[in-house]
């Protein structure tokens, strides 16, 4: 079965959980965007100005996290960009304009060299973000992959309550 479609029976099943649901949306968006070893759902807080991590999947440990805040006033490119242009594609990540303000604090401690970034909406209003990363080496990110980013952020937006 198509991983959209399997995506969207998951995210209308009613008995699953709500984490299991971000675990579903997670393994879907790296098996779709196989260079991301990091895949990330991230909400809005305190009216856009910051982001927390709803969950954070890490391919290679095959390991599930959370809770990490990042604030506009450090990343103000980065923030600026996202809500604007809904879409950042850095495959050199800790050379790009919009998130070399991540190096220090994010990239390096966290051994990341590209992102591939797209907004949620819900309400017609930004509401997340979701995030693929690569670690460990640049990718470079490709039509398919802003394609597969595209799809899933609209399936999220249509189909699941960041706010939940």
């Amino acid at each position: 079965m198509d991983p959209l479609a399997q995506l969207t029976l998951l995210l209308e099943d009613q008995s699953l959980t709500r984490q299991a649901q971000l675990e579903s949306i997670c393994r879907t968006i790296q098996q779709l965007i196989p260079t991301a070893n990091l895949v990330s759902l991230w909400q809005f807080e305190n009216d856009g100005k910051a982001i927390r991590s709803l969950i954070n999947f890490d391919a290679q440990t095959n390991s599930f996290n959370s809770d990490i805040l990042l604030q506009q006033q450090n990343y103000p490119p980065y923030f600026e960009a996202i809500t604007q242009e809904e879409l950042v594609v850095a495959s050199d990540a800790r050379n790009h304009s919009v998130t070399r303000c991540f190096n220090n604090s994010y990239f390096e401690p966290l051994g990341i060299f590209s992102l591939l970034d797209f907004i949620l909406h819900q309400d017609f209003k930004p509401a997340g973000v979701i995030c693929c990363e690569r670690k460990g080496e640049m990718t470079q990110w490709t039509n398919e992959d802003i394609d597969h980013i595209r799809m899933v952020a609209s399936l999220i937006s249509f189909c699941f309550d960041l706010r939940s």
